[in-house]
């Protein structure tokens, strides 16, 4: 992988054998069928299972990896913002390092295995989305904190991030509806990010008031009615190419968040549907804050090829560094893989595919070893 050569010389305290593993490691991901466990890696590898293993037990700064290929290819004039994700992913063994019964949203229900949270670079311009950090997600019983709930581990991650890397092109991060309470948004906001999300449709929301000042003594008016979703005349309303789409925003005050909030209302014509957006930037307009919720779903795609085309779902350790290390190589050898499709052959992000870059690999791997004997 030429980007990923180009781009470990400029990571700092890198020692050449984690750079020379990762390579060889990242490359397999990108080449192998089948599950990659480490066991069938060893097998088209120069390297022994065990030795994968002690590698894998390392500590290895997957995050400064992605962020300097990232801003290497991606333009800086492309609107860019964070994403917040978090994923179960079906794990057994009885020790399996935070090993509990998590919500699997897929089946509506909580199953044996592992959660993890990630953080994705999102590409706005050109929709897509790369891998940036992640994490496992501990249980309640394993947390330092027993008070401490996933939000904050969420934003102990998100700050862990924005300090440690240069984030200058990233102004905002987009969450999920579970996340868009009052923790959540003074943890982003403290941090410098403005946060776009999504609202419960009986959130408690007022108008803040705009007349005259009233005279005489005593607390000057701050609310001026409460928002109802049936009566929108105070509501500004903006087309989208979408005929089906109409959107109506305002600018209200969170009760419970006790914060003012840019919110727009999406109404979808063709199936009767609605949903309730929002921005903590009161200057964002309802169109760039639509467009940027919307570009969070990239991160679907993400996960999507991380567990079916580079074994996020396949490993078969039970340490917690162990475990750590195959998620951050999965989800970046994707990354790095779309990236470097991305830089030679200038295709657009939503052009290329995986499961073609993988099939290519698999082909030129058979024809080295055939023109062998």
């Amino acid at each position: 992988m030429r980007l990923l050569q180009s781009v470990l010389p400029m990571l700092r305290q890198t020692k050449k054998p984690p750079p020379k593993f990762l390579a060889h490691l990242l490359g397999l991901l990108l080449m192998l069928p089948g599950h990659a466990t480490l066991r069938h890696l060893s097998r088209s590898s120069s390297y022994h299972e065990r030795t994968c293993a002690r590698w894998y037990a390392r500590d290895f700064d997957f995050v400064s990896l992605n962020q300097a290929a990232l801003t290497r290819v991606i333009p800086p004039e492309h609107a860019q913002a964070l994403g917040v994700a978090a994923r179960f992913v079906p794990k057994s063994g009885k020790k399996t390092a935070g090993l509990d019964r998590c919500w699997h949203g897929s089946h509506s229900r909580t199953d044996k295995g592992l959660a993890i949270s990630a953080l994705a670079w999102l590409d706005i311009t050109d929709p897509c989305a790369y891998g940036l950090s992640v994490e496992q997600t501990p249980p309640p019983d394993k947390t330092t904190d027993t008070a401490a709930t996933r939000i904050d581990i969420y934003l102990e991650q998100l700050a862990r991030v924005v300090s440690e890397q240069h984030l200058s092109p990233l102004r905002s991060v987009s969450t999920d509806g579970y996340d868009s309470q009052q923790q959540c948004l003074g943890g982003g906001r403290a941090r410098g990010l403005d946060q776009i999300g999504q609202l419960r449709l009986d959130a408690t929301l007022r108008y803040r008031y705009q007349g005259p000042k009233r005279p005489g003594p005593g607390r000057p008016t701050t609310y001026d009615g409460k928002g109802h979703w049936d009566d929108l005349a105070r509501f500004e309303t903006v087309e989208t190419d979408d005929d089906a789409i109409v959107l109506s925003h305002q600018a209200l005050k969170h009760v419970q968040c006790q914060c003012n909030l840019r919110v727009v209302l999406v109404v979808d014509t063709k199936h009767t549907r609605r949903a309730v957006l929002f921005s903590t930037d009161l200057s964002l307009d309802a169109l760039p804050l639509y467009r940027d919720y919307t570009a969070r779903f990239q991160s679907e795609w993400l996960f999507r090829d991380a567990k079916q085309f580079t074994g996020l779902t396949d490993w078969h350790a039970r340490s917690q560094a162990q475990l750590n290390f195959h998620c951050h190589a999965s989800l970046s050898a994707g990354t790095l893989a779309t990236l470097e499709a991305r830089q030679q052959n200038g295709e657009a992000a939503s052009g290329v595919s995986l499961a073609s870059l993988k099939r290519r690999a698999v082909n030129h791997h058979l024809l080295e070893r055939i023109s062998q004997y």
